[in-house]
């Protein structure tokens, strides 16, 4: 027992301190300054400090009963964890070494102050709402922070504090007179019952803990990573206890004991929980909660005007009821699963069928290769692999957990419940069915229920025998038998409630819960291995993306789903959604097809190399892409891997060529990566400083816009053309002339824009007759894309010197090509020879020409044309009915809609195209914003693309564009 003096420094009010000595002590002890705000605290002062380039630190003021001592404790502690990798601010150091200093504090004895390294971001309590896999996640960072403190120790950490659960029940009576009356007995029943339950447990490992991880001391910063805060509970407590206090506040934000025991299941991935350990689990959240629940009615009597404290009172008070109104033996049934054992100490399941061990994994799952070639879209698909399956095992599992591919619908606004919260199992009709564990067993059309200690397995698909609607029976008893689901197979639907739960549906939709409390995994019953949940899954691939990637990596979405597979039009994500691709031209004859996978696969069974062997693959490609010259003159063809590398090569042969460097780009293009490329890319968007950082060698012109440029009306194109032909001449007089002028013939970066009439005919004269060439970016809408030519220069009714070709040449292969003359190329042997390791790779050869014969074949460029006028037509209608709409640009399925405030002055929706996009995500629709002002929606789908298809997106556009009319007035968000 504790005596009275140290029970007294449990009634702590808040030090007062005069914020001006609070701001001088920062700065002169540890070097940080700025602005003061106060945050909540129950016992401490701690301020934010901010300055003009952003939070600084945060400074702690703590009570004076915390020594010197103590915090060298929570300093060690600090630099523990970090020396162990996990994230948690550092405590800084004076000049002099020191981790905290005095400070006066009014009517008290001095109390020490201390100052941390700030994390740039918010507590979980404000930005993230709790769902399972962050349950999960966070029960394994407290597991590693036990871990990670296991062996350490202090002379300082035993500390007599009351957060400290081993002191629970003298808090609890000390303290549970300062609650409402209504409430005593309550808290003081289930308080000692509890303890009851504790001091029959001897196996419960102690340690120095953190005390109070809880999402309001877990802070997210921008990055996604998790960090540590607020050491001041630290002390050597039963590790468990660190476990608890999580659990406590998982049951107290959610109610939900399923999401508990997702926190258990994260927790013992790190640590391996003793018997007694889990037992003591719940008893210890229910002493966390009547602490919680006593201690802030206390510090209420003390301190009335602690704003923290009173907004928390009723959160702490239904934390301590919830969990004390659950039934102590079922819920360690639950935390025993959790924690990957029986659901008992002395449970040993039998198997749910004999041959069970010897069963198979029938994938069904987004990356299944048994569903590839778009065999997933095949009615029955999952009976004909069970067939298969069971021709080689008696048994096949299908796991819980898995978004299955086979389930995953085409309607994309309507996703398909494709999660799947049960265990199937498929084997021959009549197979027995045992009972796994002893149970009272209740039996339904079609199913059976075992249930024992708050645990219930529900069997469908069961025939069973037994004549009673209810019985006991002992592990091992048989059941019930399989009962036949299609010819010659049956198919056993397991699935598990918690603490008396209504059956729940046994799948769900793309972003439901991996679990719930009607439909939990019941994959440690029957000893199957369940699928992890992909929302945690696509969590930690976002994280890991952005570490790899870093800052300047472009993504779509702010939050983008991970996309898995793609068949034809559609991506997948790993929650089994589909979704419209309306974005990748890239991808010019569909994701996944056949004919270009079985290709490449066989090409690279046969040879590997570059384009310095000799191989036919090449000259193959070559001729079938030089049948699609917009003349006979471009007669060569040289392989690149990406379209970068096209327009870098096509500047280099222009400059080779002609024996000079000037070259004449358009304003608002983006023409690629490299050095090269780089130079003539002119968009703000992509590089807001392109305009003042292009090399001395690149003259820019206005884009020829006739929507947006400075030249508007029927002589717009002579008048771009001018500029072009002043620039050229000025070079010329300088005996500077251009070698070469490029431009996109349809302008991509713009949305689609296509070129007044007259432009490249008269820049391309220009250039020439100033003796420089000029080449044509068709990179993004060359290969048939607009329907009317296979190039958009044939549209335009010119003939490029150089035509630097990607993205569709290889559909997402790596493969490109620059066109041009021979004599062009002949003339760069002057600065040496030329090669390809990727591009000119004869897998990247056999891609090319798989590409050209399917476009051919399957008349994709004919199904441009179409559907892309029956698109265009369509968008345009939906221009009469929405004001924001403003032109539709482009040509077959390379189209732009611009988005616009006022028609008049043309003002750019940029914040309404953004939200615009993110909300067609939730309607099943891939939509990117362009342009150099970001509001026209881009749409170059596959060139696959069918007139349905086309419509659902305008009917999904048309439904977004009602609900944003609907939210006019307030203030748009992404």
């Amino acid at each position: 027992m504790l005596d009275a003096a140290t029970k007294t420094n449990w009634l702590l009010a808040r030090p007062e301190v005069d914020e001006a000595e609070v701001q001088q002590l920062a700065q002169r002890a540890f070097g940080v300054s700025g602005r003061l705000r106060e945050l909540g605290s129950q016992q401490d002062r701690n301020f934010l400090i901010e300055n003009a380039t952003g939070t600084s630190a945060l400074f702690k003021v703590n009570h004076p009963s915390v020594s010197e001592d103590t915090i060298a404790l929570q300093a060690a502690v600090s630099d523990r964890l970090r020396e162990r990798g996990l994230a948690t601010p550092e405590i800084l150091r004076t000049a002099d070494g020191a981790r905290s200093v005095p400070i006066d504090v009014d009517g008290s004895d001095p109390a020490r102050a201390c100052a941390f390294a700030l994390v740039a971001g918010d507590t979980l309590a404000d930005v993230a709402a709790m769902d399972g896999a962050l349950a999960e996640e966070l029960g394994a960072l407290v597991g590693r922070t036990v871990r990670a403190l296991e062996d350490f120790t202090h002379p300082h950490a035993d500390r007599e504090i009351q957060w400290e659960l081993t002191h629970a029940s003298e808090v609890v009576e000390w303290l549970v007179e300062d609650l409402p009356e209504d409430r005593r007995q309550q808290c003081s029943d289930a308080t000692a019952a509890a303890a009851a339950h504790l001091d029959a447990l001897s196996d419960l490992p102690r340690q120095i803990i953190h005390g109070d991880l809880t999402s309001d001391n877990i802070m997210r910063d921008a990055a996604g990573t998790h960090w540590i805060v607020d050491l001041g509970d630290t002390a050597r407590s039963w590790r468990v206890a660190e476990l608890a206090v999580l659990a406590a506040d998982v049951i107290g934000r959610t109610g939900d004991l399923t999401l508990v025991n997702r926190a258990v299941r994260g927790f013992a991935s790190e640590v391996t929980l003793t018997d007694d350990e889990i037992e003591a689990i719940w008893p210890l959240v229910v002493l966390r909660g009547a602490v919680l629940a006593v201690s802030g009615w206390s510090q209420l009597s003390i301190d009335p005007d602690n704003a923290y404290a009173r907004e928390r009172i009723e959160h702490e008070w239904e934390v301590f009821a919830q969990a004390a109104a659950v039934d102590h033996a079922e819920v360690v049934a639950q935390l025993r699963l959790a924690a990957g054992r029986p659901h008992t100490r002395d449970a040993a399941y039998a198997p749910l069928l004999a041959d069970i061990a010897r069963s198979v994994t029938l994938d069904l799952g987004v990356r299944s290769e048994r569903l590839d070639r778009g065999r997933w879209t095949a009615p029955g698909v999952e009976i004909e692999l069970a067939r298969e399956a069971l021709a080689g095992a008696p048994v096949a599992v299908a796991r819980f957990g898995e978004s299955r591919l086979s389930r995953v619908s085409c309607e994309l606004d309507a996703p398909a419940a494709t999660k799947s919260r049960c265990v199937e199992l498929w084997s021959r009709p009549g197979v027995a069915v045992h009972a796994p564990f002893a149970g009272d067993l209740v039996q339904g059309f079609g199913f059976v229920e075992l249930s024992d200690a708050g645990i219930t397995l529900r069997l469908e698909g069961v025939d069973t025998p037994i004549a009673s609607t209810q019985t006991h029976v002992v592990s091992g008893t048989v059941i019930g038998r399989v009962a036949p689901t299609a010819p010659g197979l049956g198919r056993l639907r397991v699935s598990r409630r918690v603490l008396g739960a209504e059956a729940a549906p046994l799948f769900g939709a793309p972003g439901d819960e991996y679990e719930t409390a009607g439909a939990a995994d019941p994959s440690a019953i029957i000893g199957t291995e369940p699928v992890a949940d992909p929302i945690r899954e696509l969590r930690h691939e976002r994280q890991r993306r952005d570490h790899a990637m870093g800052g300047a990596a472009e993504r779509y979405y702010a939050h983008p789903p991970q996309i898995e597979r793609g068949w034809n039009t559609l991506l997948i994500d790993t929650e089994g959604r589909a979704y419209l691709d309306l974005v990748n031209n890239v991808t010019a004859i569909g994701h996944a097809h056949p004919r270009l996978a079985d290709a490449v696969g066989r090409q690279l069974n046969l040879l590997n190399t570059n384009s310095r062997f000799l191989y036919e693959a090449f000259a193959d490609f070559s001729d079938k892409l030089l049948a699609h010259a917009p003349d006979p003159s471009l007669d060569t063809v040289i392989p690149v891997n990406s379209g970068s590398e096209a327009v870098d090569l096509a500047i280099r042969l222009a400059q080779v060529a002609t024996g000079r460097t000037a070259v004449i780009a358009t304003r608002e293009a983006y023409h690629g990566w490299t050095m090269a490329s780089d130079a003539v890319s002119t968009s703000a968007f992509d590089n807001p400083a392109a305009l003042a950082s292009r090399p001395d060698w690149v003259h820019l012109v206005d884009a020829p816009n006739a929507y947006r440029g400075p030249f508007r009306g029927a002589d717009a194109g002579v008048r771009y053309a001018a500029q072009v032909a002043e620039v050229a001449a000025q070079l010329s007089d300088a005996d500077r002339g251009p070698a070469a002028f490029i431009c996109e013939t349809v302008l991509g970066n713009a949305g689609g824009v296509i070129p007044p009439e007259g432009y490249l005919a008269g820049a391309y004269d220009a250039v020439r007759a100033a003796g420089g060439l000029v080449i044509a970016d068709e990179v993004q809408v060359g290969y048939g894309r607009l329907g009317e030519a296979f190039f958009g220069a044939t549209m335009q009714g010119v003939v490029p010197d150089i035509i630097a070709v990607a993205k569709a040449a290889g559909n997402a292969y790596p493969v490109g090509a620059v066109i041009t003359k021979r004599w062009i190329v002949d003339a760069m042997r002057r600065e040496g020879m030329f090669f390809s390791s990727a591009g000119g790779a004869p897998a990247s050869a056999v891609a090319g020409s798989v590409v050209l014969d399917v476009i051919r074949e399957e008349q994709l460029q004919e199904n441009a044309r179409v559907v892309g006028a029956h698109l265009s037509e369509a968008l345009s209608r939906l221009a009469t009915r929405h004001a924001l709409i403003g032109p539709v640009h482009g040509r077959g399925l390379y189209l732009g809609v611009e988005l616009i405030r006022d028609h008049d002055e043309r003002t750019p929706a940029v914040e309404e195209t953004a939200w615009i996009c993110e909300r067609l995500l939730d309607h099943g629709i891939i939509m990117q914003a362009t342009s150099e002002r970001q509001n026209v929606l881009k749409v170059k789908p596959p060139m696959t693309l069918t007139i349905a298809e086309a419509d659902v997106f305008v009917d999904a556009l048309d439904r977004t564009l009602r609900e944003l009319d609907e939210k006019r007035g307030s203030t748009m968000t992404s």
